[in-house]
């Protein structure tokens, strides 16, 4: 699950514009998995708060799919996180409601507004 640049310059300005203290202070760390050693979202740590940003590119969000994201979110010791999704994705009212009180926002992206 790599983190592509549209993903990552969508979250940033979603972060900056909420006002919550992004600025010349804040920090990017990589969020890597344990057991396989890859890379798996970003986490952004500014003064104020810490946002874990995660992407999948899957048909159906599934409530493993939340809860790998809030594991790693609990890791990362971040107090909310995003998670970046096709517009195609079908997300059902079970896991909406799981990722709401896990404190995880899904964002909805389509690549062609990346190509624009």
């Amino acid at each position: 699950m790599g983190m592509n640049a549209l993903v990552f310059d969508e979250a940033v300005s979603r972060l900056a514009g909420q006002g919550s203290g992004w600025g010349d202070e804040s920090r990017l760390e990589p969020i890597i998995d344990a057991l396989s050693g890859r890379q798996r979202g970003l986490l952004l740590e500014s003064p104020c708060e810490r946002v874990a940003v995660f992407s999948r590119e899957r048909r159906e969000l599934g409530r493993n799919d939340v809860s790998d994201v809030r594991k790693l979110m609990v890791r990362a010791k971040a107090r909310r996180s995003l998670l970046y999704v096709p517009i195609q994705t079908m997300v059902p009212n079970a896991v909406r409601l799981l990722a709401t009180l896990s404190k995880i926002e899904i964002v909805r992206y389509s690549a062609a507004e990346g190509e624009a």
